[in-house]
């Protein structure tokens, strides 16, 4: 990544969003408005929401929204009538990581996340995985686990096959940083 491209991922990433409010006051916003439903299924319905103002326009952004859809609606039904609590959020995150990037080491099936970074780009992507994070923090050694996953199937490739996965993993990197770490970025604030 270059220096540019840092800068310009750093303000991104710092930057207020969707009706001025950033990723992590998004989440915060979301999860107390949530607090109150009485059905898993219903929070299912509002996670989806909450989840696809990140697609954008362009190529597949309806086909996404169905495929994201259908994945929620059929994760946990079983649990559909009972009050979500840490637990089921917990199961459902982990499951939509699995999802959007990849299911296990034993089965490297990742073109839904091929799909995703192709038709909305990386930056749109992360944005994905980070409200998810943001909403249920646990999950974070899991979605770490999902790139590690994909990093160490292509380990031997060769760079410039994989810029794809080398950029997102750098998005990632920097939104990581930014909402989980702890160092003072307030200079990329005053500068956007």
């Amino acid at each position: 990544m270059s220096d540019r491209d840092l800068h310009t991922a750093l303000q991104h990433w710092n930057s207020k969003v969707e009706g001025n409010y950033t990723y992590q006051e998004l989440a915060q916003k979301f999860l107390q408005s949530n607090q109150k439903v009485n059905s898993l299924s219903d929070f299912k319905d509002n996670l989806y929401e909450y989840l696809i103002s990140s697609i954008t326009g362009g190529s597949g952004k309806r086909q996404w929204q169905q495929k994201l859809h259908t994945q929620l609606k059929n994760t946990l039904t079983q649990a559909n009538s009972q009050k979500p609590d840490e637990f089921l959020i917990m199961r459902i995150c982990s499951q939509l990581l699995n999802f959007l990037i990849v299911e296990s080491h034993l089965s490297i099936q990742h073109f839904s996340f091929i799909d995703l970074i192709t038709n909305q780009g990386t930056l749109v992507t992360t944005e994905l995985l980070l409200k998810i994070v943001l909403i249920c923090p646990k999950v974070k050694p899991y979605l770490e686990k999902r790139l590690t996953i994909l990093f160490q199937h292509y380990e031997s490739a060769n760079t410039s096959d994989i810029k794809w996965l080398v950029k997102i993993l750098e998005q990632v990197n920097i939104a990581m940083v930014i909402y989980f770490g702890n160092i003072d970025i307030s200079y990329f604030k005053e500068t956007g």
